[in-house]
């Protein structure tokens, strides 16, 4: 199985780095013919699709390889290294088979650790891709410009490394399967082929590769096809570009594998993986009444520009299930984009009106449990949370709509686990903020000679309230919130922290932080907590350590935002990345 598994691994390694873009200026909706020939294959009823129409832009291209490559680079050490550690007769895997496969790799991919040598190697750094279900079963299409060469460095891999694989063929085409042993119900084979204009990979159960093959292979095509212009459909409506989008329908997955007449639960039925009525009517029609409430999910590259990355997720929700979410949200405002911060975040829910969602969605389960015998264990969840629901909620707690943080810079020492410095800002959102004041001055009397009142100027928080010594805290109130910052002199810009204007309708989460701090933050904890000792220098850390280093030196800013739209649950990212 280990032998199988790295040959799985190094395989996909080498042929799926062909899956990149060739030049665009401008996005297109428009399908090339490369990728209508490509997602000619891919059937109508496919439950998943993920593609480009268009290949990346060829100075997004160019410039992704020139932040990865001091990266590659130390590869190329590294991989140098291992391979004298061969020659002279040591192992590196400690397993015979495998360091014959390293070779038979490091011999290819030495001095082709770059664009013109990958391109060498037959993989088309130019090309479009798509995955998608034949069923369920996953399916990969890869545009190649030269096969030839492609096939043959797969040829001298595989004799190199001594992989004793035959290469097989139907009707003049062929093609490679791979059978990892002892599986268990279904033996499940990985095929591959290299085809006239693209390489095909898949995953699909051996006993119906005949009823396969044929349009694995392309000897023939699905009876029905509208890939390409589903994908602009898609593209068109929702502001996704041509570089990338996909979606998932979720009842046609579930049908696949509870329809005994679907293609996917057919064919594990015919093999032993389960049988006929496994699933009852009432648990197929029970499964459905829940993924009614998102039933597809789509997303795309919504922005791909040299210096930013942006792209969207909608998970599709019922309007009045989306509404009711919405209603749940709390206005409060989104984290900023600001270059001198290190990250702010930004959450808002009404905590009151979630609870009682929460409850009656439970109370419903309860009135009406779930009578397929696979689901027991959400009625047995809904019983438990209504008893918890009980108890009633402190009046803050109950009242809390949301908590901002802004942080400005932070400074940790190694070995401790307190930072030595800290400077921003942070509210706490509540429906009645002077209330929730006069509740904390009962615990903490010492609080009333701050004199907190809306709009009031900022007042000094006393010492010893403070976990880390020497820092300096002011605190603020505004007609919604309570604020505090940290850090001599952030009090000036306090009260302008807290009345910033709110967010959109419907955003509960946004975030925004320094992409390369965060490494060196990251870094700066784990050796507080003593995890950077023992770190090995072995190759593989020393490429990690690389990559780390080479997103550290070009990462710019992230922002994330998470919003409840009349069309569902909407997710946001855009990466930015330095000059």
């Amino acid at each position: 199985m280990k032998r199988i598994s790295l040959t799985f691994i190094s395989l996909s390694f080498l042929l799926l780095l062909g899956a990149c873009g060739k030049s665009a200026d401008e996005p297109v909706v428009e399908a090339t013919s490369e990728a209508r020939s490509i997602l000619a294959h891919v059937p109508a009823d496919t439950p998943y699709l993920a593609a480009n129409l268009q290949p990346i832009p060829e100075a997004v291209l160019n410039a992704n390889f020139t932040r990865l490559q001091p990266a590659l680079d130390e590869m190329q050490a590294q991989m140098s290294t291992l391979k004298s550690d061969l020659d002279s007769g040591s192992s590196v895997t400690g397993d015979e088979f495998s360091d014959r496969l390293l070779m038979a790799l490091f011999d290819e991919l030495d001095g082709n650790l770059s664009r013109d040598g990958l391109v060498s190697l037959g993989l088309d750094l130019q090309s479009t891709s798509a995955i998608y279900g034949d069923g369920a079963f996953p399916q990969i299409r890869i545009g190649l410009s030269d096969p030839a060469t492609l096939r043959a460095t797969v040829l001298r891999v595989m004799e190199n490394a001594e992989i004793e694989v035959s290469e097989l063929e139907l009707q003049g085409v062929s093609y490679w399967r791979f059978v990892p042993p002892d599986q268990e119900d279904v033996e499940i084979g990985l095929y591959i082929a290299i085809l006239a204009d693209h390489l095909a990979a898949g995953a699909y159960p051996v006993a119906g590769e005949a009823d396969y093959l044929p349009l694995f292979l392309g000897l023939e095509m699905p009876a029905q096809n509208n890939a390409a212009e589903r994908l602009a459909g898609l593209n068109a409506e929702h502001g996704y570009t041509p570089y990338g989008t996909g979606f998932m329908d979720l009842h046609r997955m579930a049908d696949e594998l509870t329809n005994p007449e679907a293609r996917t639960a057919n064919l594990l039925m015919q093999a032993g993986a389960f049988e006929d009525g496994e699933f009852s009517e009432q648990c197929v029609s029970e499964m459905h009444a829940m993924i009614d409430n998102a039933p597809f999910m789509t997303a795309g590259v919504t922005e791909l520009e040299v210096l930013s990355m942006k792209y969207g997720i909608l998970v599709e929700m019922p309007s009045s299930l989306a509404a009711r979410l919405t209603g749940l949200v709390a206005a409060v405002p989104q984290a900023r984009v600001l270059a001198d911060h290190l990250a702010e975040l930004s959450f808002g829910i009404k905590v009151g009106a979630a609870r009682d969602f929460v409850r009656e969605k439970a109370q419903a389960v309860a009135d009406a449990p779930f009578q397929c015998e696979q689901f027991q264990e959400i009625n047995q969840q809904a019983q438990e949370l209504l008893v918890q629901m009980e108890q009633p909620l402190p009046p803050f707690v109950n009242n809390f709509r949301g908590v901002r943080l802004s942080i400005k810079d932070i400074e940790m020492q190694p070995g401790q686990d307190l930072p030595t410095d800290v400077r921003g800002h942070v509210a706490v959102h509540v429906d009645e903020p002077q209330m929730f004041v006069g509740m904390a001055q009962m615990f903490l009397p010492d609080l009333s000679a701050m004199n907190l009142a809306p709009g009031g100027e900022p007042s000094r928080v006393p010492e010893f309230l403070i976990s880390v010594q020497g820092i300096e805290a002011w605190a603020a109130m505004s007609d919604e919130a309570i604020g505090m910052s940290v850090g001599a002199g952030e009090q000036k810009t306090l009260v302008e922290f807290l009345e910033m204007d709110s967010g959109p309708e419907g955003l509960f989460l946004s975030a925004d932080y320094d992409s390369a701090a965060y490494y060196e933050y990251q870094d700066a904890a784990m050796a507080g907590a003593g995890m950077s000792d023992g770190h090995d220098s072995s190759p593989a850390h020393a490429i990690s350590d690389a990559f780390t280093a080479a997103a550290r030196e070009y990462s710019d800013r992230n922002h994330t935002t998470l919003s409840f739209t009349p069309k569902g649950l909407v997710i946001e990212n855009q990466t930015t990345f330095k000059k």
